[in-house]
């Protein structure tokens, strides 16, 4: 038990046994990227995430020493290189890289709506996209302060072979991507967009 977490996975036996991939989830809590790399230690797992998360007291540490990149959501082209290096990275056979489509936290807990510029990872390294769905990490800052257990679900969804990504466009693909995670999370999870 972390952080007074029950983690129960399902479906690891869809991960690819060989090579890097594309890891995408949805995003519910600061603590997403903790619950990924913890339950899937091992695969040499990092992240794009927001500039301001590498500056975090504890989270920073470990996201500089697991190589995440920081994303400047303000400036395009510099947001350009932060996906140009995670290329470079899985390309290099360093690291998986992982990413939350939506941009941001949900709120209201519900799937928002896709960027689609993270899935040139997938294509320019020529890698299959492992699709996520957790469910549970929005009630682990409250349930901590009460002491109480948190029950938190990962889900591997599908892969979707490299394969199957080429001569498509990056918005056919978080479509794909975004209804795969909305018929596992269910109709009362997605946000209308």
């Amino acid at each position: 038990l972390l952080l007074g977490m029950k983690v129960d996975v399902q479906g690891m036996e869809k991960l690819p046994k060989t090579g890097r991939f594309l890891l995408v989830c949805n995003h519910l809590s600061l603590l997403d990227v903790v619950v990924m790399v913890w339950k899937l230690r091992g695969m040499e797992l990092t992240f794009i995430t927001k500039q301001e998360n590498m500056r975090l007291f504890i989270a920073g540490k470990m996201m500089h020493k697991i190589q995440c990149q920081p994303l400047n959501r303000e400036n395009d082209r510099e947001a350009l290189k932060t996906v140009l290096k995670a290329i470079s990275i899985v390309k290099a056979d360093s690291a998986s890289m992982g990413l939350f489509p939506e941009g941001t936290r949900s709120v209201s807990g519900k799937l928002l709506p896709f960027r689609s510029g993270g899935f040139k990872i997938a294509q320019k390294a020529n890698v299959p996209i492992v699709v996520c769905t957790l469910r549970g990490t929005t009630d682990l800052f409250r349930n901590i302060k009460r002491l109480k257990p948190t029950k938190v679900e990962l889900r591997l969804v599908e892969v979707i072979p490299a394969e199957e990504l080429k001569g498509v466009t990056t918005v056919d693909i978080a479509g794909r991507v975004r209804g795969l995670m909305g018929e596992d999370l269910g109709p009362d999870l997605v946000a209308k967009v």
